[in-house]
């Protein structure tokens, strides 16, 4: 889809949308294009994505055929936003929850943990940057521990 769109924009043609890949507007689109070696080469674009569709629609039932399968499944799906293409895409990554020592990195892996920064952790103390959260390096950074 990237190719083809590319390919109208190489050539100064605006193709936004999903209405280029369409087969019934196909000739329309291919008709902008003046030079014959790039219409050829757009319809075997077109001709790739075809079949490309047809494997993507049938890799699509089994991946979901697949994930139906595993227990945790019903248990993703009642994640907002996560639906069943990326509920089986969660277990295929995942794989186990044997592989991570906590709920935590698991949470982390699969892009399901809450990022948290803080801002304050680090400042400057005589023109170096010191973690702040232990106050005994911050306060004698400059005085002799022996005297």
């Amino acid at each position: 889809m990237n190719r083809v769109k590319a390919l109208y924009r190489s050539w100064g043609i605006g193709c936004a949308g999903r209405q280029v890949y369409a087969p019934r507007h196909r000739a329309q689109w291919l008709n902008r294009i003046g030079e014959a070696g790039v219409r050829l080469r757009a319809e075997f674009l077109y001709q790739q994505l075809d079949a490309l569709l047809a494997v993507r629609q049938a890799v699509r039932r089994d991946l979901l055929a697949e994930s139906r399968k595993h227990g945790a499944t019903q248990l993703l799906q009642q994640i907002p936003s996560i639906g069943p293409i990326g509920t089986a895409l969660l277990i295929a990554l995942i794989q186990t929850r044997h592989r991570f020592r906590s709920k935590r990195q698991l949470w982390t892996y699969s892009g399901l943990a809450i990022d948290t920064s803080d801002i304050a952790q680090y400042r400057y103390v005589s023109g170096q940057l010191r973690h702040a959260k232990k106050p005994q390096q911050l306060r004698g950074l400059n005085e002799n521990p022996q005297s």
